[in-house]
């Protein structure tokens, strides 16, 4: 619990600092803020899948992201489940991840081409990750 909630401090601190990736130069989705129930449904895409339940839990495959708080941290494709929890700024909404074996991630909730989508960054922010 002490580390989910270390988690969702270092989140709320990067997305109110304005530390996260900026969508200034429109290579990434345009920030969204968006309710439990939209987010709670399966997300898909570049080869990935997350399956966010109501009750806080997820399934996930071929999730490539930033990983933190585990063994081999760092940009990887990982499977999996664990719990999920949202976190509201002004601008959007992010989703946190935290797999059964320690390792957690951040998505963000955004719009592109009309559809709300969750993303995050790879590779040095050259590349992002769009699930729809």
């Amino acid at each position: 619990m002490a580390r989910r909630r270390a988690v969702l401090l270092l989140a709320a601190g990067l997305l109110l600092s304005g530390c996260y990736v900026s969508t200034e130069y429109n290579r990434f989705p345009d920030g969204k803020v968006i309710g439990r129930a939209t987010l709670t449904r399966e997300w898909a895409g570049d080869g990935a899948s997350l399956v966010l339940r109501g009750g806080g839990a997820f399934a996930a495959s071929g999730l490539k992201l930033e990983y933190f708080e585990c063994e081999l941290g760092g940009v990887r494709k990982k499977s999996g489940s664990g719990t999920w929890t949202s976190l509201d700024d002004s601008d959007s909404t992010s989703v946190l991840v935290d797999f059964s074996d320690g390792c957690s991630a951040t998505l963000w909730a955004g719009e592109s081409g009309g559809k709300t989508v969750l993303w995050a960054t790879q590779a040095d922010d050259q590349e992002a990750l769009i699930l729809k």
